[in-house]
């Protein structure tokens, strides 16, 4: 990936100047539809709350696909850490594989707990996001999707946290 791929300039895959690159249509997609199994699950949690006979079951969904997500997302950052990118830091690497192992850590905690420590990992990991873009190190059209799903995926942890409180 070159440097001036890394930032917000166009890509040939555009043809009007106005319009988004597929790529960046492609990852906007991509990213709202990951969002149907956080709002799908957690509606069921808040519809029926501990009295929902699925309940263990559910927790189980939601905190498989959070786990995934949020191991993703450290995925992520470990991929431009190891970019040619002269503002690569080691540091950047290392943290990348914190959320691996805090998802992987939650997976063992039971709810309401599970959802509320999920909760925490992906605002944290947002929060490192916009600080990121702020810095420069990650593209701003990259982090307006993050803080855009970060604030909806945490939604649906509070939510599902509160409801599964027994």
């Amino acid at each position: 990936m070159s440097q001036t791929r890394l930032h917000d300039e166009p890509t040939s895959s555009t043809t009007d100047a106005n319009a988004l690159p597929i790529e960046r249509r492609t990852a906007w997609a991509l990213g709202l539809g990951g969002l149907i199994p956080f709002a799908l699950l957690t509606a069921i949690i808040a519809y029926g709350g501990t009295s929902t006979i699925a309940l263990p079951t559910i927790t189980l969904a939601l905190g498989a696909y959070s786990a995934a997500i949020l191991s993703f997302l450290g995925g992520i950052r470990w991929g431009l850490a190891i970019a040619p990118n002269p503002r690569s830091q080691r540091h950047d690497l290392i943290l990348s594989v914190l959320p691996s192992l805090l998802a992987w850590v939650l997976t063992l905690v039971p709810a309401p707990w599970i959802f509320a420590g999920f909760a925490g990992g992906f605002a944290l990991q947002g929060a490192w996001d916009f600080v990121s873009a702020r810095r420069g190190h990650i593209p701003p059209w990259f982090a307006r999707l993050r803080l855009t799903l970060t604030i909806v995926v945490t939604l649906c942890q509070v939510l599902a946290f509160l409801r599964s409180w027994g």
